[in-house]
């Protein structure tokens, strides 16, 4: 019984693993032409920012046009269609084991248009994301900053959509005074 108690108290608790760090890849294509140039192509969740602020998808409601009244809602998820052509060697390439793929063996393996995944930060992808894929995908980083994510819940600095314009700001349609500086009597 000593024993027992004894080597209870000694066993510790697995530490907790770490949390993953950095943003998840995107799954795309890619394909590089004779010149050179890199053509990535994927689709983003874009949100719908409401007039007051915060995020919404809009929300349509039918009634029935049989025999009895039916509701049906329907919730619409509107998508972007992101495509970027860059230098096939200015972006990093490896495979999701992490063996790097020289710009040679890139462009033939690009040759047609493929999946693959995209490093949209710019940042080194924790091994936590690629659990999921087989060892010889594709993992394109292209530089920081290359691949805005705009509308997939990022404003980019203050910029919807990233394109870099920031969101218009509405002026009062009534001018506002200054507060009068007469206070009442105590």
């Amino acid at each position: 019984m000593c024993n027992l108690v004894l080597l209870a108290a000694l066993i510790q608790a697995a530490p907790e693993p770490a949390a993953p760090s950095g943003l998840p890849p995107e799954q795309g294509l890619a394909s590089i032409d004779a010149k050179g140039n890199l053509t990535i192509t994927f689709i983003t969740c874009s949100p719908v920012i409401n007039p007051w602020g915060g995020y919404s998808a809009p929300m349509q409601e039918e009634k029935g046009t049989g025999k009895g009244p039916a509701k049906v809602k329907v919730t619409v998820t509107p998508l972007l269609l992101t495509k970027a052509e860059l230098s096939a060697k200015d972006v990093e390439a490896h495979t999701a084991d992490g063996r790097p793929i020289s710009a040679e063996k890139l462009r033939t393996l690009l040759a047609k248009e493929r999946t693959v995944l995209i490093v949209t930060d710019g940042k080194k992808l924790d091994s936590f994301h690629l659990q999921l894929y087989k060892e010889d995908t594709i993992v394109l980083v292209p530089p920081a900053n290359t691949l805005n994510r705009g509308g997939a819940g990022t404003f980019n600095g203050g910029a919807y959509g990233g394109y870099g314009a920031p969101l218009p700001v509405r002026e009062p349609k009534v001018p506002i005074r200054p507060p009068d500086d007469t206070r009442p009597p105590k």
